[in-house]
């Protein structure tokens, strides 16, 4: 019969998102809004779900928001222990997994990243694990190794590996793979499973909850897709297309908002009148109702930020550039003391 006991579960949210560019700049990654939660939510409701009791989080990027909304969400749930600072700032994954837990006596450790959002049932995977013999256990598709995801690890055989090696998941368990001792847990395809890496997988899985619920949500309140303050009093919707009219003013033209395939997270607003495509507007932007994008890749590039697969970032800081460099332009020569600010 198989150990039922919970493993120590470890939460790695260190990462600085530099892939999401000012987004991640601006705030820890797994802090993220997605669908009403946070990132970071969608991996401890996992670790709780199988029942977990304790969570070891590391903290380094921006800990303060994630810090703070791990205690007044999951306190209550799961025993956390949270550590943050120079303590664990050591090159690569594998070198602060075992700085964390160089004072934790654990068997079994659940490793789980932080910036990906999922359904994965973990009992399966501890399940395997415990019944395989093999040090390690790590969730894949189609025998993939080498990418982020969750795994079980056998702490006292693996710490010294680990402690040595750079990161988890592109050096200790393909090592481990060709040595024959790491078993895979293979995750069907229709079980959801998405790794947010960049601005574009953001997008998508915003845009995944907003056309239905690929996975449970974790507790919390769901965002209102376009965040406006007066409300919608007509609204469209189809194949990632949304078009919808003020409650007051619907007549008017230039008041209609369309956005296409856009992700508007939460605390950002969305002027009636604008047009967007393909867009991330960021927490805090507020989208002037003259705004199009996703229509001129060249204007576009000049304010904001475009990524290689076609997604606009937009964030307060850009749009307060562009309304300064506009002004300037319109009445520089009437004010020739007026501030230019460089467009990002």
């Amino acid at each position: 019969m198989l150990d039922r006991s919970p493993p120590l579960a470890v939460l790695l949210a260190g990462g600085q998102g530099a892939r999401l560019h000012e987004l991640g700049a601006q705030e820890a990654k797994p802090a993220l809004p997605l669908a009403g939660c946070r990132l970071a939510d969608f991996a401890v409701a996992r670790a709780v779900d199988l029942g977990a009791e304790r969570l070891l989080v590391a903290l380094n990027h921006r800990p303060e928001t994630l810090a703070r909304h791990l205690r007044a969400q999951w306190g209550d749930q799961i025993a956390l222990t949270l550590r943050d600072g120079p303590r664990l700032e050591v090159p690569g994954t594998a070198p602060a997994l075992a700085r964390l837990l160089e004072e934790e006596e654990a068997r079994e450790v659940l490793v789980l990243p932080a910036d990906q959002v999922h359904a994965l049932d973990l009992r399966g995977l501890l399940d395997l694990h415990r019944a395989g013999g093999r040090p390690a256990t790590v969730a894949s598709r189609e025998g993939r190794v080498g990418a982020p995801a969750p795994c079980v690890l056998d702490w006292p055989t693996l710490r010294d590996a680990v402690a040595s090696a750079g990161d988890l998941w592109a050096d200790v368990l393909p090592g481990l793979a060709a040595q024959g001792q790491l078993a895979l847990w293979d995750v069907p395809e229709d079980v959801y499973w998405r790794d947010i890496d960049t601005l574009d997988d953001l997008r998508a899985a915003v845009l995944d909850f907003e056309r239905g619920t690929p996975c449970a949500l974790p507790p919390g309140e769901e965002a209102s897709p376009l965040g406006d303050e007066d409300g919608r009093a007509l609204a469209f919707e189809v194949a990632g297309l949304r078009l919808s009219a003020p409650k007051f003013g619907a007549r008017q033209r230039g008041r209609w908002t369309l956005l296409e395939d856009t992700a508007v997270l939460q605390g950002a607003r969305v002027a009636p009148g604008a047009r967007l495509s393909r867009a991330v507007v960021a927490p805090g932007a507020i989208v002037p109702a003259n705004l199009t994008v996703g229509e001129d890749p060249g204007e576009d590039a000049r304010w904001f930020r475009v990524t290689p697969g076609g997604t606009t970032l937009i964030t307060a800081p850009m749009l307060t550039a562009r309304a300064a460099e506009l002004m300037r332009a319109q009445f520089g020569g009437r004010f020739p003391g007026l501030a230019t600010l460089k467009p990002r």
